[in-house]
């Protein structure tokens, strides 16, 4: 026990890595440990946010809290601590985040190995970094509101940027797919492989077409619903250019690694983002309608003949029925919900689906960073560093060894990811989250029973569609778009890791 309370102390104050008290749990490698712990900061403050714009819980803290006004108004929250609800205190939050993610940043830049001081605060120190991280957000809640518009903007462009890195790695790993299963070795075709892309290229595109089939059934209606049509018309236009674009002989000569699995994949992503845009579309509030024509009527009406002109609250419950009817076919653009509170139930799947691909897309993208032409800090590169506190941490030892679980400290010699570009990922994770909480550009219209159902989630997803054809097809035209990567794969006699070159693979053995 005291073996352990020693490693947590060295863990917590020190530079050491962090594990378990547990000794019978299987060893954990620094590098997942420490991932491990800031992906855990970064899903509290994504649970947090969420709970900001929950209207239920606001309200139930009103109700069942005594003397919860007055203690917000001694907090200075705001009336009922209203500065800490709704899209601004989002805002706040997400910039204390982001602003921590920022700082790290900055400190890890050009660290080669857990082994020096600036990597032992990127992997220990944890107390100190938790401070920090609750400093951050407190501070946040200071900011001035007139950086609020501001904010959105840079919250826009760091969602935007999060976007296409996923898109990035989509069409990276269309490639790297077909390479590996079409790739030569010693001079020969996989024929095996070649025949199994033509199969999942044929699966992808039968299930793209009955999405396509399924979108016009489903979305669309023989008159109104026009925007629906024109979304998916130009969709499969796109997806059928970028499918005929690929089998040209002449793409062959830019990138000979051009394939219709590739097309095949994207065009099902494309139909598949097309049916998430249109399922985003929000609903017609009939209800909020009817009930405003019946307090227009009723502010005329005689309250003690519940008449006017000759006109009965009959006649205007028949006056409803024909104004529903008169905008049924807009109502007619989306299926209509099978059960009751459908919509509420589709938008917290929703909210959690959201987080979990951006918390995942964001250890993957940094996984993956090599695929951006992001690669891990070089030793000449450490050493022309070396003066700027990059000093060696001497006393690091494993301490783990004394109790609790055991840490493997495998980045002692070298990293095996680029801290800087870490934290950079999760500055971007958060401004994700941030813009798809706050409906990005309308964020006066956030509501979390509504989550994903506005228009500024449907303009993104479909953008997010043209700029995935879009990246695909320069793909073929430019296959080294990332510094370092090249998506033809050729190969030479020494077989490299699929889109790795030569400066890379070296690096790796550093």
């Amino acid at each position: 026990m005291g073996g352990c309370c020693s490693a947590q102390v060295k863990c917590w104050l020190g530079p050491a890595s962090c594990g378990l008290c547990c000794r019978c749990l299987p060893q954990i490698n620094e590098s997942t440990g420490t991932r491990f712990m800031y992906t855990l900061f970064l899903v509290i403050g994504f649970v947090v946010a969420s709970l900001m714009l929950s209207p239920q819980l606001e309200q139930t803290f009103i109700d069942n809290v005594p003397g919860f006004n007055e203690t917000c108004v001694n907090l200075m929250a705001g009336e009922n601590c209203g500065k800490l609800t709704g899209y601004k205190a989002v805002y706040r939050l997400c910039l204390g985040i982001v602003a921590y993610h920022f700082v790290l940043c900055l400190l890890t830049i050009c660290v080669k190995s857990s082994s020096y001081c600036r990597g032992g605060i990127h992997n220990g120190y944890w107390f100190w970094k938790i401070l920090f991280f609750l400093s951050c957000i407190v501070a946040s809640f200071f900011v001035p509101n007139i950086f609020r518009l501001y904010w959105m903007y840079v919250g826009m462009v760091g969602g935007v940027i999060f976007i296409l890195f996923q898109l990035i790695l989509l069409v990276d790993f269309c490639h790297s797919w077909n390479a590996k299963w079409v790739g030569t070795k010693a001079g020969r075709r996989n024929a095996c492989g070649y025949c199994g892309t033509l199969l999942f290229a044929v699966v992808f595109y039968m299930a793209s077409v009955v999405a396509a089939f399924m979108l016009f059934w489903n979305y669309t209606s023989w008159e109104g619903c026009l925007h629906n049509k024109i979304f998916i018309v130009i969709n499969t236009v796109l997806c059928i250019i970028l499918s005929a674009v690929t089998i040209v002989p002449a793409v062959s000569r830019f990138n000979p690694n051009t394939g219709i699995l590739q097309a095949s994949v994207i065009t099902f992503y494309v139909m598949y983002l097309t049916w998430s845009a249109l399922s985003s579309e929000p609903p017609e509030d009939i209800v909020k309608l009817e009930n405003t024509l019946k307090t227009v009527y009723s502010k005329q009406v005689d309250p003690k003949t519940k008449e006017m002109a000759g006109m009965s609250m009959d006649g205007i419950d028949d006056m409803r029925i024909i104004h529903s009817l008169s905008i049924s076919n807009s109502t007619q653009c989306r299926p209509n919900p099978t059960f009751d509170h459908m919509e509420m139930i589709s938008a917290y799947a929703g909210l959690l689906i959201t987080f979990v691909v951006a918390i995942y897309s964001s250890l993957q993208t940094t996984i993956a960073s090599h695929r951006l032409g992001v690669r891990r800090t070089a030793a000449a590169v450490q050493d022309r560093f070396e003066c700027c506190c990059c000093c060696k941490v001497t006393g690091r030892g494993n301490h783990s060894e004394k109790g609790g679980q055991r840490v493997n400290y495998n980045e002692a010699d070298a990293s095996t990811y680029n801290y800087a570009f870490f934290h950079f990922v999760f500055c971007l994770a958060g401004l994700y989250v941030m813009m798809q909480l706050t409906n990005w550009y309308r964020p006066e219209e956030s509501d979390l029973n509504k989550f994903g159902l506005n228009w500024a989630a449907v303009w993104v997803k479909m953008g997010s569609s043209w700029a995935c054809v879009f990246i695909y097809l320069f793909t073929l035209f430019r296959p080294k778009c990332c510094p370092g990567r090249d998506l033809t794969f050729r190969r030479t006699d020494e077989v490299l890791v699929p889109g790795e070159n030569e400066s890379m693979r070296r690096e790796s053995t550093v």
